[in-house]
Order: structure tokens, then sequence, then C-alpha cells
């Protein structure tokens, strides 16, 4: 629970955009020269989350910022943001020191004391306060003591005080997340949230943070705000090139994730990377790499450094113009428009304390096809264990993640986010491509045709039924009364007799395109197996999860080798596609009726080992895992 040094100072903010060190009510006059103010607590329990947050007390609009802490136990994943948020890990008093520069030019600076102090283990902790643009998406999550985990019986949420959020809502079953939008605002201000959790012997444990709303420039024309689906949201205003010194990294601010670009940048101004080089280095990438938090960063810099899939990605990337990772982008895609491929910061986290300062909010696809009286899933598989998703990561286990889990949680996205970037701009239009030209303005006016309209046209998917299905699973059409007839087992036969590696194959010719491609190049560069599978909703429902069909690696499948060969041979030529899928094991079809998790081992005689012991939240927490992230 935090205890404020300035009483009243939130509310105060949140109708004047001033405050003052004085624990008094009244509205405090703006100084000449301007001061900087730091809103936090004096005294926090040891274990609890931190958040301080700063202003400018004439409300002038902080355009950089820096703290700095007098010890390595106070340190911020957010230091470059306007609030320093942290766990308090060790006993002692501590000084904290912001200095920031004002939209004037001002430089400005202030300083904030507090002591972490013995008092037990906190009740509930609030992770993580941070600061959002204004109309950003906003997630906080409450934490119940780890001891008492099991006792929850209540939880709730209030917003004490700053301007009023929208579009609130909550995680289902008991409301341990809570999602809103930040308001717009004229100038900066806080906004400060209560959870309080109670337990089932009657005692509550309360905690507050703050939530910095950023005052933005935002362009409603612009590409970011059109791109969201309400076309209300907006992106973090705390981007940075990951590379300080990268000689794109003013390039990188003009035009890949802003709320004000709205125009596609020439080619002369952020090239492909092809365009620069056909053999890129590890360091060409980063210099076009453009995080929200610099961890992202770090996190993707060991990625290429170690990954068997290392090489595989430099080639591939040669067809962006940057790769942007942000905690606000979620699913994650590529874009025509910039060039530029957008990843969820959720793939990248290695610590609980990294996957505090990611936005927790589903996917927007994730309830799609609910009416449905089927269900379909997919997973990767090796050596009979999950590969992905992965057991035990949910955010209340405070689990950290190995090099090697990382490796999971991306590969499979880069290879399918960068084959789109390659079926736009494959390697023989680089050198073609005018200097003068933009990525939006070469794909509309030359007569493009990516590579997966070639696929389609050669190789189509010949499905009516799934096409349309997939219009209602992936976006968001509602489904006929003859659609909310089809069982699982009519799903599944025209899913056999077709050509497709997944149900989201479906969904456009240019993801057909990318799954190929991706399932492919995880079971050759990896060796991990793709499965897909079609259940009825009741088994779902009952907590049985037994298939009514299922299959693995079927992208080697004979009748879908031919399909394969073309997408995977026009992005990565060098590979011998025919002469790999013969030394690549053939599609295994599992035992009708088998339960999903006591099949990730088959047996030659294809009956089922169990592998894997779950309990009924972990599995359905694996299930959302995968309906959360499609492709």
């Amino acid at each position: 629970m935090m205890r404020y040094t300035i009483v009243g100072l939130i509310t105060l903010l949140a109708g004047c955009g001033g405050g003052s060190s004085s624990n008094n009510n009244e509205v405090p006059i703006p100084s000449e020269p301007p001061q900087l103010i730091i809103v936090g607590a004096e005294s926090i329990p040891l274990g609890d989350s931190v958040a301080f947050a700063t202003l400018a007390d004439t409300g002038e609009n902080i355009t950089s910022i820096a703290w700095e802490s007098t010890s390595p136990s106070v340190t911020s994943l957010s230091s470059h943001t306007q609030v320093f948020a942290f766990d308090a890990s060790q006993v002692g008093d501590y000084t904290i020191t912001a200095t920031a520069t004002l939209e004037s030019g001002a430089s400005v600076e202030a300083e904030q004391s507090f002591s972490i102090i013995e008092e037990g283990a906190p009740d509930a902790i609030i992770r993580r306060g941070h600061e959002a643009s204004e109309g950003n998406r906003v997630s906080l999550r409450v934490y119940a003591n780890p001891l008492k985990v099991d006792d929850v019986s209540s939880i709730s949420w209030t917003q004490r005080s700053g301007p009023t959020p929208v579009n609130v809502s909550y995680s289902s079953g008991l409301p341990y997340t809570i999602y809103f939008e930040a308001p717009r605002v004229t100038q900066d201000q806080v906004i400060e949230y209560q959870a309080d959790i109670t337990y089932s012997d009657g005692t509550q444990g309360t905690d507050t943070t703050l939530v910095l709303v950023k005052s933005t420039d935002i362009d409603t024309s612009g590409f970011m705000y059109a791109l969201n689906n309400d076309g209300t949201e907006t992106v973090t205003s705390h981007m940075q090139a990951y590379i300080e010194n990268s000689p794109y990294a003013n390039a990188l601010d003009q035009c890949v994730y802003n709320n004000t670009v709205k125009d596609s940048c020439a080619f002369s101004t952020l090239p492909l990377l092809g365009q620069d080089t056909e053999s890129p280095t590890i360091d060409d990438v980063l210099n076009r790499t453009y995080v929200s938090h610099p961890w992202m960063g770090d996190a993707f810099k060991d990625y290429l450094m170690t990954s068997p899939s290392g090489d595989d990605m430099l080639s591939l990337l040669r067809a962006t113009t940057a790769v942007v990772i942000s905690y606000d982008i979620r699913p994650s895609f590529y874009w025509t428009a910039t060039g530029a491929i957008y990843l969820d910061a959720n793939n990248f986290w290695r610590t609980p304390e990294e996957r505090d300062t990611v936005n927790t909010r589903p996917d927007y696809r994730s309830g799609f096809g609910s009416e449905l009286a089927y269900d379909t899933t997919w997973r990767y598989v090796r050596d009979g264990a999950y590969y992905y998703p992965q057991p035990g990561t949910q955010a209340e286990n405070r689990a950290t993640r190995t090099r090697e889990g990382v490796e999971a949680a991306l590969t499979w996205l880069l290879y399918h986010e960068l084959a789109h970037a390659n079926d736009y701009f494959d390697y023989t239009r680089w050198s073609q491509i005018s200097m003068s030209e933009s990525p939006l303005s070469y794909t509309n006016n030359n007569g493009y045709s990516p590579l997966s309209t070639g696929l389609d046209r050669v190789f189509p998917l010949t499905s009516s039924q799934l096409h349309a299905l997939a219009r209602v699973m992936y976006r968001g059409e509602s489904a006929s009364s003859t659609q909310r007839g089809y069982t699982a087992s009519q799903v599944a036969q025209w899913f056999t007799e077709d050509n497709a590696v997944s149900f989201y194959s479906y969904h456009t010719e240019r993801e057909d395109f990318a799954t190929l491609v991706e399932r492919f190049m995880m079971l050759y560069r990896m060796g991990v197996s793709s499965d897909a599978a079609v259940f009825t909703q009741q088994t779902i429902e009952d907590g049985d999860y037994e298939v009514t069909w299922a299959q693995r690696d079927r992208v080697n499948d004979p009748s879908i080798q031919s399909r394969v060969n073309y997408a995977v041979s026009r992005v990565l030529p060098t590979l011998n596609v025919p002469s790999i899928q013969n030394s690549l094991p053939d599609p295994v079809d599992f035992p009708a009726g088998a339960p999903w998790f006591d099949t990730l081992t088959l047996s030659e005689g294809r009956s089922v080992v169990p592998s894997i012991e779950l309990n009924a939240t972990q599995k359905a927490e694996l299930f959302e895992q995968v309906r959360q992230s499609h492709e």
C-alpha cells in the first residue's frame, strides 16, 4: 500500500496539471523557472511494486527524461519514461533523481527520497505502474500473496483519482487484470488505481499504483490511428532506436511507429535492409530496431546471436525496413505501408520484471467464432514435450524464461511475419526499386503481385466452407445458422480433403503463404513438429479435450509438398526444398478421441503415451495461449 507524501496532489493534477511538495490541498502556482514534480511514496513495504511519476509544474510537455538511483537495488526497466517503476527488494533508505528536458528546451531536475521497510509480505501487489499516451492501451494486474492465492474470494478495482479511463474491462473470472484506454488529456496527468483482494478468511489486501497519461500529438488521419481496430487507440510515445547512434535513428522516429506519421517514407530515407546489403550482419539489423523498452532490443540481439535460425532471419529480414518491438503491439504483424514488422513484446521477456512492462490485453480475435459447434487449435512439439505454447509461464507464476524459451516463443512468429515481408518484397525486386519510391507507393502503383497471389493461382485452397468459416474465426463475422450447425467431423473432413497446413491458412492467401513457410522451417531448421486439431465445443467445455481429428507434420504431406516448395523456395532460394522434404518425417494421424494433452508422444502404432501432468486450469490456459496468438 503506497502512502503519498503529497496529499491530494493527484486530484489536483487532474484539474490543473500542477502540484507542489507541500502537504496541503491548495492549487500550486507554477514556478518560474518551471520545476519538476515527482509523485510517489515515502514509505514502501518490502516486496511491493513501486511507481513514481513525474510532471512539469507548468503542465509543459516533457520531451525526454532520465532517472538515476543511489542504489543498484533500485533500478527500473522504464527509466526512459515519466514513470520509474520497480519492485522493492531490499530494506533501506533511497533517493532517485529525474532529469528532464521540456518542450521549451529547459532542463529541469527533481529528487525523491523514500524508505523500503520490513512490514510483512503484501497481500496485494499491483504491477506495473507506467506511462501511457492518451488513447493508448493500459493493463494493470494485481497479484495475491503467493501463500494465499488459492484462498482469494473476490477482487475489486477502484479509480481513486485522475481523468476517467475509456472502455474499462476486466479479465474473466476473478478480475486480476483491468484493461482500459488512457483518456484524452490536454496536458500530462496521473491516474491512481486501487485493487482490493478479499480472502476466504476475511482478511484483505490493498494496493495502489499510478499511470501517467501523456498528452500526445495525434494525427487522426495518420497510419497508426487508422490501423487500430476501432480507430480510437494510439501508440506509445516513448519509442526509441535500440542503437542510440544508429544512422537510421531519425528515420525510425519519423517513419515507423508514432501518432503523427501519415505518409510512407521513401526508400531514400529508410530503405529495405536488402537495398543496403545482401549480406546483413546482426548490427545492421539492430540499427533498424525500434523499441519501447531497451530490454526488448537486448533480448532480440541475444536471439539473433544464439538461435539456429539466426542466419535464416538475417536473410529474411532483408525484405524489411525496420523491426518494431513494443509493449502495446498485439497481435504482431507486417505492414506494407512502412515495410516494417511489428512484434508483440510478450514474445521477448526473460524475467517477470520484463514481463510486467508488457501490455496483456488479449488479442482482439480471441473471442471470434465462439458461437460455432467446433473449435480448432495448433501447437509445436519437440522430443515429446511442448515447444509452443509453453506450460508454466502464466503471469501469476512469476517465472523466468530461458534463452530456449524465448527462442520457442519467437522463432515461429519471425518465420511467419518475415514470410509476409518477403511475399511483398522478394529478393528479385530489391535492386529494381527506385529509392524515390516508398513501400506503399511501390506496392500500390507498379502492378504489384505478391508471391502469394501466384501460390493461390497455381495451388489454390478449394474449400468454400473453410474460407467462409475463416471469416468468422479470424475476422469476427457472425456465423450463419448453417455454419452454427457444422459439426467437428464435417470441418475435419473438409480440411483433410484440401491442402492447407493450418485453419488460419484460409484467412487470406497471404496467411496461407506465410504459414507454409513457417511450418516447414520450424520442422527443418528447428526440428519442431506442428500439430493441428479439431474438437467439438462440448469436449472443450467438459475439460476432456478429446480430438475429433488431429495430425502431426501435415506440412510434409505429399499432396502439400508442391505448395510448400513454391512458397519456401521463393523466400529462401538457397534451400533445396524437395531434397529436404525427402528427409523430413511423414504426417501422423492422432487416434480419434485421444485426449489432446496426452498426445505429445505418439508411438509407432499411433497409440497415445501420456506425457504431461496438467490440472484443468493449466490446460485451459495453454489452450487460450494459442487462441490469443493465432499466427
